[in-house]
């Protein structure tokens, strides 16, 4: 009998390790999605249509705004947004809220991690704010609002691709922009 339940044992071990491998090749695969459609966009020169589109397609919302972070001001301004009006986002530019602690904390703030009391009126669509940041340096915030139908919630690979959106994002926006203010020969 000892046999069996040790035997048993290793199996349901196997059976968890292998869930793990796979959830992993799932993510990774997700990953490699999203940065070669980011580097296709370079090319391109629509970065803010492949960082729709991987939020879209990976995370599952088709409401975002992208913002231009002020340091010297410690404001925002809209750099571009798709499924949402540019009035509704306006409360956003003053950073306060969700924002505001993005940039205080340099973490990505999510409403499912956030106090009830800590969200403000116009953030109760705002599902999660995700920072761009360049060298270190804070540029912006990726404004993610509401999710799919299907889709009940922000999952682990979620996260995982917003930590890449942190870093490679920013930096195919700031390349983009750069190469917008190249003068021709």
């Amino acid at each position: 009998m000892h046999a069996g339940t040790e035997e048993l044992r290793l199996r349901v071990q196997q059976l968890s390790l292998r869930e793990q491998i796979e959830r992993n090749h799932f993510l990774l695969m997700r990953l490699n999605a999203a940065s070669a459609r980011l580097i296709q966009s370079i090319e391109a020169g629509d970065v803010f249509d492949a960082i729709a589109e991987i939020i879209s397609n990976l995370i599952g919302s088709e409401e975002i705004a992208v913002f231009d972070f002020h340091p010297s001001r410690q404001d925002f301004s809209l750099a571009w947004s798709l499924g949402i009006e540019a009035d509704a986002l306006k409360p956003f530019l003053c950073g306060a809220g969700m924002f505001g602690r993005a940039v205080q904390q340099g973490m990505s703030q999510f409403q499912e991690r956030q106090p009830e009391a800590a969200l403000l009126p116009f953030e109760k669509n705002l599902t999660a704010c995700v920072i761009l940041k360049c060298s270190r340096e804070i540029v912006g915030v990726i404004a993610i609002f509401g999710l799919l139908p299907q889709k009940n919630g922000l999952e682990w690979s979620d996260y995982e691709l917003f930590k890449f959106l942190e870093t490679y994002a920013a930096v195919a926006i700031q390349y983009q922009r750069l190469q917008g203010r190249q003068v021709s020969p």
